[in-house]
């Protein structure tokens, strides 16, 4: 399996697409209006122009993508609509267990709908050149809420309102899950892989030196200070690799420190990003990284990455690490390597009136194209992925839970019973959490493009003392304005609690 070092979005966030957009302000989203789902009137596509920038290498209008490499596919039943599905490449074990317990798993069991899923290179790219030629798939797959909001501005997805209500899909997805595909009102996207941000930790070592998980900000404080002490990394990670790795971090401080309450004010304008307790946060962040609680100095946060962090807590030269749940792909075979076990705790509040929350982050989404021959099928074929736990949660596991982790409701029955218990017992807790309302925002998830780029960067010069707090976050508040005028800020799943 491969190893997850940061969401897809914001992979795809640095590799500039998002900022040069899918154009097309004057285009309608396509809305089904009546009672029971049907194929929605045609619509003309917006003119080529910043999407043909971004793709790299277009496609041919007319042509489907060519897949990566042959899989075993069932053949299509006779009289069966095809619905096509075009998703991100992976390893050979992994499109092959996607293939047999999800492409092939519904083909065998439907003789009306048939799944014809393409493993694709670059599908983001692709599918940016296809949807403009009006070649695009059935199924509209995208690296998150952000890149739904560009196709809806488009005008490329159908409203899904009316197959939510006939398949139950707000009862079957985590409530917060549901919402992060609504906009103006109208169902757009699902969310398919979600993940949080957590703290791992070297077992063994915490174990060996009598080592108690951290419950606040002090007692973090004072464990970091003993492992420097010891040349011990309080936290292992690095952004040598992936620049910004750093809004991992950012986004445990604003939750923990600031407040998931105060983040999400932020996110709809009712507060700023200058505002004390978001400066408090920066500063405090600014400091653990000036004491060396990032892989003993700002020198190595800067020059490690992925494939040192493991091996660093892995072999206890690191405690902890702030990491998302993508380390459940990584944490198991360090360990194993190293002979030593780990575990991991939620983040606790860093200051009095917090909470500790889980922190959401949606990694792919998945939209009805509005020009589907048959949005019925898509639809039933879209179902297939929420309508059963035990069938989703095998899936997962196929991918470590780094991938296809889709947010519905779980309990332990649910998961195979070789998956590890950190890992089974992190899904079920995370659903009674949020499920009650109270979560935090990740930065890659709710963020507008261009000030998520600067949330990084620009600590980067703040770290380099180059740039003080206040002015960093008055920067990020003028870039976040402009964005919030715009129109540009993704679906934020309000608080319940």
């Amino acid at each position: 399996m491969t190893t997850k070092r940061f969401s897809r979005r914001n992979f795809l966030r640095a590799s500039g697409l998002t900022a040069a957009g899918l154009v097309a302000a004057s285009c309608t989203p396509a809305v089904a209006t009546t009672a029971a789902p049907q194929a929605p009137a045609a619509t003309q596509a917006p003119a080529a122009t910043q999407l043909q920038a971004a793709t790299a290498t277009p496609v041919p209008p007319t042509a489907a993508p060519t897949p990566t490499r042959a899989v075993a596919t069932l053949a299509q039943p006779t009289g069966s609509v095809k619905v096509s599905w075009w998703g991100g490449a992976m390893d050979a074990a992994q499109e092959d267990w996607l293939t047999e317990h999800f492409v092939n798993a519904f083909n065998s069991t439907h003789t009306d709908a048939y799944i014809d899923y393409v493993f694709q290179e670059d599908n983001d790219r692709v599918l940016r050149t296809a949807v403009q030629a009006g070649a695009a798939p059935e199924i509209l797959e995208t690296p998150g809420p952000g890149f739904v909001l560009e196709y809806v501005n488009a005008g490329f997805p159908l409203v899904l309102d009316n197959y939510a209500a006939l398949y139950g899909w707000k009862d079957k997805l985590l409530g917060w899950a549901y919402d992060t595909g609504v906009l103006n009102g109208h169902l757009y996207a699902l969310p398919l892989t979600y993940e949080s941000m957590i703290v791992f930790y070297n077992k063994t070592l915490f174990t060996k030196q009598g080592w108690q998980i951290p419950t606040n900000r002090a007692e973090i404080e004072a464990l970091a200070d003993e492992c420097l002490k010891m040349n011990i990394y309080p936290f292992a990670y690095g952004n040598g690799d992936w620049k910004p790795a750093t809004e991992h971090i950012i986004t445990m401080i604003n939750d923990h420190y600031a407040g998931a309450d105060n983040v999400y004010k932020a996110l709809i304008g009712e507060k700023k990003w200058t505002d004390p307790e978001f400066v408090e946060a920066m500063k405090l962040l600014n400091d653990w990284f000036h004491k060396g609680y990032y892989s003993g100095s700002i020198d190595n946060y800067h020059a490690l990455g992925w494939s040192d962090d493991w091996p660093n807590l892995a072999t206890g030269k690191g405690a902890m690490m702030m990491c998302g749940t993508w380390g459940f792909q990584g944490a198991p075979g360090a360990f194993t390597d190293a002979k030593q076990e780990w575990d991991w705790f939620r983040m606790p509040a860093l200051r009095e009136g917090v909470r500790p929350v889980y922190s959401l982050g949606i990694g792919t989404t998945e939209s009805i194209n509005a020009k589907a021959t048959n949005p019925d099928k898509a639809a039933e074929v879209l179902d297939y992925v929420f309508n059963d736990p035990k069938r989703g949660m095998l899936i997962a596991s196929g991918f470590s839970f780094g991938e296809w982790v889709v947010p519905v409701h779980v309990t332990q029955a649910d998961f195979p019973a070789d998956v590890l218990p950190q890992v089974s017992r992190y899904y079920e807790d995370f659903g009674k959490v949020t499920g009650a309302g109270d979560y935090g925002y990740t930065t890659w998830t709710f963020w507008p493009a261009k000030t998520e780029v600067y949330l990084y960067q620009g600590f980067d010069d703040v770290l380099a003392g180059n740039v003080t707090v206040e002015d960093y976050l008055a920067n990020l508040q003028k870039q976040f304005d402009e964005e919030f005028k715009a129109g540009k800020i993704p679906p934020v799943p309000k608080r319940n609690v």
